[in-house]
């Protein structure tokens, strides 16, 4: 029976604030890393503040902060920064995402702690990274996928650039900065060294777009957006609406694929359009979508189910719990938190079969582990000088 946890031992230091740097620390959280949460006094990660509310704290706070304790310490304060110093030399990670020069204008940059800890990772998220003409420019994820190119490949040919539903640029950032981590900690191994990490997340939206770089470099022009193969382009792969006004997707692009799928319509007359011009597709994908609208959607998954054509009913959030896939795949857990009750949390989709994520805490209430954690880790604080530290705004 596995207990053991992938990342038992190593101590992360985690100043990040809002989505980014919080999805990154989770996810390490999650697999037995020691993560503590350090967060202004004064109100702490802004995402707890973010409506809607589950009790006293967010609901995006909720999701992102699991395993987590956190410690207040106010680092405008010299003995905060001090307290921080402390805690830094016994770290194995630090991940933080203020604008670049905040940090070494606190004397907490990467240089000046690693003197005392030559062990340290030190992962800096940011908009644009630490070098280059935009690193002082304030963003959100809609203008990093704007700048990365991604905004402008995504939506319909004839309409608007289409904003999609989750924060991509935040999330595949929070994973590049957990995957370089890892990295660093691997070599670490070898080297006894710590580094330093630069993640920007207009880069992490850079980082994807390398087919259709390689589409240009082959053809000679940029793709259009909606009109590739997997952008809209095609009748074989697109979403269609259904008779109940709810949609289906089709993935049908290989020719055994569109076979299985026109068979199990009973349209043998489709057959031929495997290889229909480009110029012929808006019709086709009109003769489908008048063929999806005599259906309710879930007539549709019963009849398509079995057909092995890629096709699958497009669900939403409020399907997910109920999913008999996402059940198997025991995708959803809870965990409680007294204040509250039962929190739906979503697990990480890594199946480790010997060191495998653990539930253990709920996301944490503003400061609650301060003063332990300043006991636990022998700063040499007692109760005294807890108290002063509360009566003065340091923690």
């Amino acid at each position: 029976m596995p207990t053991a946890t992938a990342l038992h031992g190593i101590r992360i230091l985690d100043l990040s604030r809002l989505l980014p740097g919080p999805f990154c620390t989770l996810i390490l959280a999650d697999f037995g890393a020691e993560v503590i949460k350090i967060e202004d006094p004064d109100g702490g990660d802004y995402m707890r503040s973010v409506p809607p509310l589950l009790g006293e704290d967010g609901a995006y706070f909720m999701a992102l902060n699991r395993n987590k304790r956190s410690l207040t310490l106010n680092l405008r304060d010299p003995a905060g920064r001090d307290i921080l110093r402390d805690l830094a030399r016994d770290a194995d990670v630090l991940v933080e995402s203020y604008r670049p020069g905040v940090m070494a204008a606190m004397g907490l940059d990467y240089v000046s702690l690693r003197a005392e800890n030559p062990r340290l990772i030190y992962a800096s998220i940011t908009g644009y990274g630490q070098t280059g003409p935009l690193r002082d420019r304030a963003s959100h994820d809609v203008n990093y996928l704007a700048l990365g190119g991604l905004l402008g490949l995504t939506g319909p040919a004839d309409g608007l650039p289409a904003l999609p539903g989750l924060p991509i640029a935040d999330m595949v950032g929070a994973l590049w900065a957990a995957v370089g981590i890892l990295l660093a900690l691997q070599a670490r191994t070898r080297t006894g060294a710590g580094q330093y990490l630069d993640l920007a997340m207009a880069d992490g939206v850079t980082a994807l777009m390398g087919l259709p770089l390689a589409v240009m470099q082959a053809t000679g022009q940029p793709p259009a957006r909606g009109a590739d193969h997997l952008s809209g382009g095609v009748a074989r792969y697109q979403v269609y609406e259904t008779a109940d006004h709810r949609f289906f997707s089709v993935g049908a692009l290989e020719p055994k694929f569109w076979q299985r799928f026109c068979a199990a319509v009973d349209r043998p007359d489709l057959l031929d359009t495997l290889w229909a011009d480009e110029s012929d597709q808006p019709a086709i994908i009109a003769e489908l979508q008048a063929l999806f609208r005599t259906r309710t959607r879930d007539k549709w998954a019963v009849l398509l189910g079995n057909a092995d054509a890629c096709c699958e009913p497009v669900l939403a959030v409020d399907e997910l719990a109920a999913d008999p896939h996402v059940l198997a795949r025991e995708m959803l857990t809870q965990l409680v938190r007294a204040d509250i009750g039962s929190l739906i949390q979503v697990r990480t989709p890594l199946r480790l079969s010997d060191t495998p994520d653990q539930m253990r805490t709920p996301p944490p209430r503003l400061g609650e582990h301060t003063d332990a954690t300043l006991r636990v880790l022998e700063l040499g604080h007692d109760d005294a000088d807890i108290a002063h530290l509360h009566a003065r705004g340091v923690v």
